[in-house]
């Protein structure tokens, strides 16, 4: 990684060699620009003299792809070197409004109590910089209403994502209270169930009102609100800050979490879990990379709600990237873990029940089934599909009292692709049902367990349904 840091440097004009080291073996046409017999940042500083961007982009292009000197090699990467964002490698994730995976209102500031209103016109791609810049304006939405301020938040979601690796960032944020940048990681799948039972990885975290501080936090446990997180904070030496560029990073092994700034090691993490389920849960599985400076809210906010408008007196504030660079430890066997049963998220109305997913089943103990059909319902939200598609939905299920179940697959407006009613006994029994779409769309798949027949009757029960697969 240290001679890839010498290039970002350069392409924001600061040169720092003294801590870097560099390819010292010659690329296979000479891009030995001074002939020091080495190729290097120096040599990146020549060939930007040169007035070549084919000649700057040919020596970054293998300076990237050399194999490291710490054991990685690169897998993914942005250096924004052109004059937008990439849109191949990131999404915007708009508006205030935290929603779920169908576009359903779940709570406004994203759960944090942010004031901000993200857009997808507060970035800008300058001399190989993507700057996200936070801004004191006036902005209406006419669905989630009116806002003061404004930023933007980018993620690789269905775009990118890795399991386990180095991933690195270097950056630099102007300070200020209730500024909050953030690198870092959510799941692409949530295998383990609902937000943190399927982790969270903070790369790094700022305060705008103590620049000289970062912490990097991993969340896990449970379910909201039994989750758990463990962090650390770094402190830079006196004098530096957020404010000055800094490589940010983490390293991430089967067993292990490591975090750097500028290679300096300050936190270790190991003693993670997800309740349930097996270690190294949740961290076993594919994340993926989420940019965002975000004004006010829980973190930096005043009252740990409200933006100050002193950090705007002279205008917009900037989160400042350089490159985000993924790559792989050489000799890795560390893969996502494969699920024998997908997690299920359960719905609850009029009724008494709680779901638990394990490995491998999810348990639902009623207590009563309540007035409704759906009342009870374990549920895979937000399935994508495409036109022509036939997917299969199959399951092993059993319950402690004979009753009937309703399966179905149903997109946004509650039509029905499934809709099939199976009786359910204390003899485990496999289904496998195939439903094809003739448009693209999204689907929620619905194990309702309310009152269906004469489930009312039955009295408490636990159902468990296994072996849960979508293919």
């Amino acid at each position: 990684m240290k001679p890839l840091k010498i290039i970002s440097a350069i392409v924001t004009g600061t040169l720092m060699m003294t801590s870097y080291c560099s390819v010292s073996a010659a690329p296979e046409r000479n891009m030995d620009y001074n002939g020091d017999g080495s190729v290097d940042g120096f040599d990146m500083i020549l060939a930007r003299r040169s007035g070549s961007v084919e000649n700057v982009r040919e020596l970054s292009d293998y300076l990237l792809l050399r194999n490291s000197d710490d054991g990685y090699t690169l897998k993914w990467a942005d250096e924004f070197d052109g004059d937008s964002l990439d849109m191949t490698k990131w999404s915007y994730e708009l508006g205030n409004w935290k929603l779920d995976q169908n576009g359903n209102y779940i709570t406004n500031g994203w759960g944090n109590n942010e004031q901000e209103f993200y857009t997808d016109k507060n970035t800008s791609l300058n001399n190989g910089v993507l700057t996200i810049a936070a801004r004191q304006e006036d902005y209406t939405d006419p669905v989630q209403g009116s806002y003061k301020y404004t930023s933007s938040r980018i993620s690789s979601q269905y775009k990118f994502s890795t399991c386990g690796g180095r991933i690195e960032v270097r950056a630099r944020c102007d300070s200020g209270k209730s500024l909050w940048p953030a690198i870092w990681m959510l799941p692409e799948d949530s295998v383990y169930g609902g937000w943190a039972a399927s982790g969270e990885i903070d790369i790094m975290e700022g305060w705008g009102s103590t620049p000289e501080k970062i912490c990097g936090t991993i969340h896990f446990g449970d379910v909201w609100p039994n989750n758990t997180y463990l962090t650390n904070d770094y402190l830079f030496p006196n004098g530096d800050s957020t404010e000055k560029w800094h490589t940010y990073a983490i390293e991430w092994d089967k067993n292990e979490m490591r975090w750097y700034v500028d290679d300096e090691l300050y936190s270790t993490q190991s003693d993670w879990y997800s309740v349930n389920r097996k270690y190294p849960a949740p961290f076993d599985q594919n994340f993926y990379v989420i940019l965002n400076l975000a004004v006010g809210g829980h973190f930096d906010g005043i009252d740990g709600i409200y933006a100050d408008p002193a950090t705007f007196a002279n205008g917009e504030k900037h989160f400042d990237v350089d490159y985000v660079r993924v790559y792989d430890k050489k000799g890795s066997d560390f893969v996502p873990t494969p699920q024998s049963s997908l997690a299920l998220d359960s719905y609850i109305e009029g009724a008494s029940a709680g779901l638990t997913n394990k490995d491998g089943c999810s348990v639902f103990d009623i207590q009563t089934v309540g007035g409704l059909e759906y009342g009870v319902m374990a549920l895979i939200k937000a399935k994508q599909v495409k036109a022509g598609e036939t997917h299969t939905l199959s399951f092993d299920v059993s319950s402690t009292a004979s009753r009937d179940m309703i399966v179905t697959a149903e997109d946004s407006a509650y039509n029905r692709y499934l809709n099939e009613t199976v009786h359910i006994t204390p003899e485990q029994t496999h289904y496998s049902f195939d439903v094809p779409f003739s448009s693209d769309m999204t689907v929620d798949l619905k194990f309702q367990l309310g009152n269906i027949g004469d489930a009312a009757s039955v009295g408490a029960h636990q159902v468990t349904l296994a072996n849960v697969k979508w293919d």
